[in-house]
């Protein structure tokens, strides 16, 4: 019995470890890019409630939830900082050198063994339904579940947020843009799932 504790307890703090390592990979991010800061947990957030739109069980929740909050871990690479403060919208080299974050986001996560499954989410959040997306132009559903998700919660959380080059844009349009890229961008069957709920 007191075996069974302890190893209760030692879960415990490894879970609370980890969780305060998180938060802190994700604060030293938002620091390098204050604009965006927020952004990380909202998408984190917004993965949660199209997870569990489509039916995940719980433990498959919480693993998008973490893919999503280290999903930009990379940009807190030095090559990113002048990208990420620049107040117009990137030049075609400098979007090529910002199409890399995903890789290098990837590339830290992998060094955590417990996040070893979510190395490929955080990879591949940038991969189009349609295989035009990056790093690797994956199509279809040869792209993570979890990428999937997390596509859609960075994208409706850039659409609902101010950017220097416009403003944030409403829920009618957010809907619109979701079925403009439906089966392109955005996997067909979740959007068909968000735009059937009232979450959005």
């Amino acid at each position: 019995m007191i075996g069974v504790r302890q190893l209760y307890q030692t879960n415990y703090e490894l879970e609370r470890i980890t969780q305060e390592l998180l938060e802190l990979m994700v604060k030293a991010i938002e620091a390098r890019d204050p604009y965006t800061s927020g952004h990380s947990r909202r998408v984190a957030h917004y993965s949660q409630l199209i997870s569990r739109a489509i039916g995940l069980g719980s433990q498959q929740v919480e693993r998008v939830r973490i893919a999503a909050l280290l999903h930009d871990v990379g940009k807190i690479h030095e090559i990113y900082a002048p990208l990420l403060q620049k107040p117009e919208k990137l030049t075609p080299a400098e979007w090529e050198i910002m199409q890399g974050h995903p890789i290098k986001s990837a590339e830290l996560v992998m060094t955590v063994s417990h996040l070893e499954d979510i190395v490929l989410p955080v990879r591949h959040h940038h991969e189009n339904w349609d295989g035009s997306g990056y790093p690797d132009g994956l199509s279809g559903e040869q792209i993570p579940l979890a990428s999937r998700i997390v596509l859609f919660a960075d994208t409706i959380d850039a659409m609902t947020t101010d950017r220097p080059y416009r403003k944030a844009l409403g829920e009618t349009h957010v809907r619109s843009e979701l079925q403009k890229y439906r089966a392109k961008q955005f996997d067909p069957y979740i959007c068909d799932k968000l735009l059937a709920s009232p979450m959005f």
